[in-house]
């Protein structure tokens, strides 16, 4: 791995560490209060006016106390403090929450893995969480790389981490001066939105686009947080680079492939494609702006329209540009639908079978 990078992102993953703490508690131990989760009974001197929540946190507290997202959102301050404690100390939801025994015939209590950053709740989760933070995952990822790999994007945000690897040994020209390269996409979520995965990846030279190839639908690594250990967790990786090093190869092939490959109907193929996938037409914009970056003869091109979608990707947020780069790999194996194809024997089904994102993220807000 190029070692400056390297350094670069070990850098930043210890900054981001910086003022993060665990908490382990009881629902009935805490309190909604202007906004803020308060801990009466635990009283912390470092945060006297208790927790803000990030989107991210509010939208798992209102999981956990089966509360509508939507409405909570539209309710003032205080009805919210009066829903959230309403559910949290309620005699009823205390039973619910109780409900399953433990081994020793007890009742056990329903407690709460609260993930903060200085004065911010950033994840609320069930005990039965496992974390595997961003740096234990890097920690567990180094024994399964040689020196030869170098960093081709990292994305750090308050829930998601992504890392793309790329081997300067695998590489292709597709076209002249159009060159491939075989690499890895590796994500990790601290706060429960997303597994730890391992998919292969080809990276564009020419424009940095990164195609993501799920197998069979998959990633080669789809690990939940649940019964992780760091050895498990250091096999399972150095299996799913070995496998996404091969598989990238692979996709290069196809990718060549695509460059010969006439779309009649370039417009209506990604009318179809936003239809399908819920792309907003903004989004759907600048896709076509992308392909017209192309040269001239890839306009109409398999080839073309994937790297249109690849490109646009790159303005997007991390997670959203993840699972966008995912459908464009879909795409380029299964093509776009047959009408619109010249090739024949070709699926017409592009659908990301296993993504996380919703995909009603690209939907314009009116219509998500």
């Amino acid at each position: 791995m190029n070692e400056k990078n390297l350094i670069e992102v070990r850098e930043r993953i210890a900054a981001d560490n910086e003022g993060k703490w665990d908490d382990l508690l009881d629902p009935e131990e805490m309190l909604f209060r202007d906004g803020r989760l308060t801990f009466p009974r635990l009283y912390r001197a470092e945060q006297p006016r208790g927790l803000a929540l990030t989107k991210w946190a509010t939208a798992q507290v209102c999981q956990r106390l089966n509360i509508p997202l939507a409405y909570f959102r539209r309710c003032p301050s205080p009805l919210q403090d009066e829903q959230a404690n309403h559910w949290l100390h309620s005699q009823k939801a205390v039973q619910n929450r109780q409900s399953h025994k433990a081994n020793n015939g007890q009742k056990e209590r329903d407690r709460w893995l609260l993930r903060v950053k200085h004065d911010v709740l950033r994840g609320a989760l069930s005990e039965r969480y496992t974390r595997l933070d961003n740096e234990d995952l890097l920690a567990s990822l180094l024994p399964s790389l040689e020196t030869r790999f170098e960093v081709g994007w990292f994305a750090l945000t308050d829930e998601s981490l992504h890392l793309r690897l790329l081997d300067p040994r695998l590489t292709r020209e597709v076209l002249p001066g159009d060159r491939l390269v075989a690499g890895l996409h590796i994500a990790n979520s601290e706060v429960g939105k997303r597994s730890v995965t391992v998919d292969a990846l080809v990276y564009r030279l020419v424009c940095q686009n990164g195609l993501v190839r799920l197998v069979k639908g998959r990633s080669l690594l789809h690990q939940r947080h649940v019964a992780l250990t760091q050895p498990r967790m250091e096999l399972a990786l150095k299996n799913a680079v070995n496998e996404a090093l091969i598989q990238s190869t692979g996709f290069m092939e196809r990718l060549s492939w695509a460059t010969e490959q006439h779309i009649n109907d370039v417009p209506g193929t990604l009318d179809a494609i936003a239809s399908d996938w819920g792309l907003s037409q903004a989004l759907r914009g600048k896709v076509q702006e992308a392909i017209l970056t192309e040269p001239r003869y890839l306009h109409e091109t398999l080839y073309g329209l994937v790297n249109g979608l690849t490109g646009a990707a790159q303005a997007l947020a991390a997670d959203d540009r993840y699972t966008l780069e995912a459908l464009a790999g879909k795409l380029l194996e299964t093509g776009p639908p047959r009408p619109l194809l010249r090739a024949t024997g070709i699926s017409t089904s592009i659908l990301l079978e296993n993504s996380e994102t919703e995909l009603s993220l690209f939907a314009d807000p009116k219509t998500s």
